[in-house]
């Protein structure tokens, strides 16, 4: 039965009513996140009949994205070990065990087809990899990829130097990749299992390197938890979840999905040489960046290892994976190497797109750039401390405030406080959250009239 099928028999929904209700997904009340094992993920509103139409390349960026995607990435994180930094409290116990429940895993388990075909489906139509292929057209390929794109620098660093707030934009990209670096190579471990033959320990030595040889310290993701708390950011797992963008999210879940589907596997070769290829020279760039704007005690261990290492990882993957797999199975087996590659770099350019969509909306937010009429008939009186959790809307809003004040924010971490009178319109697509502080507010959040925004 393929997964369509299987979302119309009904057979599912009382596994997605189970998920809705789950106290796992249930909405927060601040900024973030206490626990590793609370998720907020709206799926409330959300009919399973949602899951039908695939996503496409132009709604990536939508709520249902949003909300499907933040699921995805949570069904795969339950293959992850994460235990709290000290003792566990009562709440702790109650939060691991609800988390790690055999019965919700179960439930996230069995959905996970359908979300993996309504998530990636689009790739199909995206990407195309005719030949005829060989082992030297290959590498005539790759190597022509590399040199353009290490011919031009930085366009993430650029923008991120020209902005008016280059410390809390940099913040922001560290939060997108902090889905994946919290927890580096969980997806390059799914791919270890078994026996497959010299590539199996050729695999091995680059995980092992990804875990620091076994020495905690030297650990990659230990050390983008030192970066992380360098630059005042919380580098416990998943505390600052609410920023990460459906893009983000999206990128992470693609490595758990081709490493998961036992199928992909020569796909997953593709796309981890090309990760692997292009980490130093962006790296490079990055933590000058960091230096430049976060002075000489931020630390950039992180972005610094990855210049040499995955130099050495590049021609590992390729002369030691690629290489000798093509020489074993056959030019058969190279379009799906080249489709990793190519999923890896659209992945990429689509998540660097809502990246700099999301740090300008918050370079204009924080500037007072943004703003809108608003309707004040249309108010609701919400109580001190009301939160309005961090999420995309498919179409212009205008939060608008009548009486009291409002903090907003957009993933800078520096919210933006709004008193009588004032307004921030949202751009479609953009991530937007916010408080009411005081002793209460009358308030506005409403679709936005055609044309009405202002700066």
């Amino acid at each position: 039965m393929d997964t369509s099928s299987l979302l119309k028999s009904g057979a599912l929904l009382p596994l997605w009513q189970s998920l809705q209700n789950a106290l796992a997904y249930q909405p927060g009340q601040g900024w973030q996140m206490e626990s590793p094992y609370r998720r907020p993920t709206d799926l409330a509103g959300l009919p399973l009949e949602a899951l039908d139409e695939p996503l496409r390349r132009d709604t990536l960026c939508s709520r249902r994205s949003l909300v499907l995607n933040r699921l995805l990435f949570n069904v795969y994180e339950q293959n992850n070990l994460y235990l709290p930094p000290s003792r566990f409290s009562e709440e702790d116990t109650r939060a691991f065990h609800g988390y790690y429940a055999p019965d919700f895993v179960a439930a996230n388990a069995l959905v996970r087809p359908v979300l993996e075909r309504t998530c990636f489906d689009w790739l199909s139509q995206e990407i195309s990899v005719d030949g005829p292929w060989t082992l030297a057209h290959l590498e005539e390929y790759t190597q022509k990829l590399l040199t353009d794109y290490e011919a031009t620098p930085s366009e993430l660093c650029r923008r991120i130097e020209n902005t008016a707030c280059p410390e809390r934009a940099a913040r922001l990209f560290l939060l997108q990749v902090a889905p994946d670096f919290l927890s580096e190579a969980s997806q390059m471990a799914r791919a270890l299992p078994g026996n497959f033959g010299p590539v199996h320990s050729e695999l091995m030595k680059i995980f092992i390197d990804e875990f620091g040889y076994g020495v905690h310290q030297s650990k990659h993701s230990t050390l983008f938890e030192e970066t992380m708390a360098s630059v005042g950011l919380s580098p416990r797992v998943h505390t600052h979840y609410y920023w990460y963008l459906p893009t983000s999210l999206l990128m992470t879940s693609y490595f758990h999905w081709i490493t998961a589907s036992k199928t992909r596997w020569f796909e997953y070769v593709g796309a981890l040489y090309w990760i692997e290829a292009v980490v130093p020279h962006g790296n490079r760039q990055f933590s000058k960046l960091l230096k430049k704007f976060f002075g000489p005690n931020v630390n950039t261990r992180y972005f610094d290892e990855h210049v040499g290492i995955d130099l050495h990882h590049r021609r590992m993957a390729f002369d030691k994976l690629i290489r000798p797999m093509v020489a074993l199975y056959g030019d058969e087996v190279i379009p799906a190497m080249v489709r990793g590659i190519e999923a890896s770099r659209l992945l990429g350019d689509l998540n660097e797109r809502d990246f700099f969509a999301q740090m300008d909306f918050c370079e204009a937010l924080h500037a007072g750039q943004v703003s809108a009429p608003f309707d004040a008939a249309q108010t609701r009186e919400l109580p001190a401390g009301h939160f309005i959790e961090p999420h995309v809307h498919d179409t212009p809003q205008v939060l608008g405030v009548v009486r009291g004040q409002v903090e907003v924010d957009a993933g800078y971490l520096a919210p933006r406080v709004l008193g009588p009178g004032e307004s921030v319109a949202v751009p479609a697509e953009r991530m937007v959250g916010a408080r009411v502080l005081g002793e209460g507010a009358l308030v506005t959040f409403a679709p936005l009239a055609s044309g009405a925004a202002r700066g």
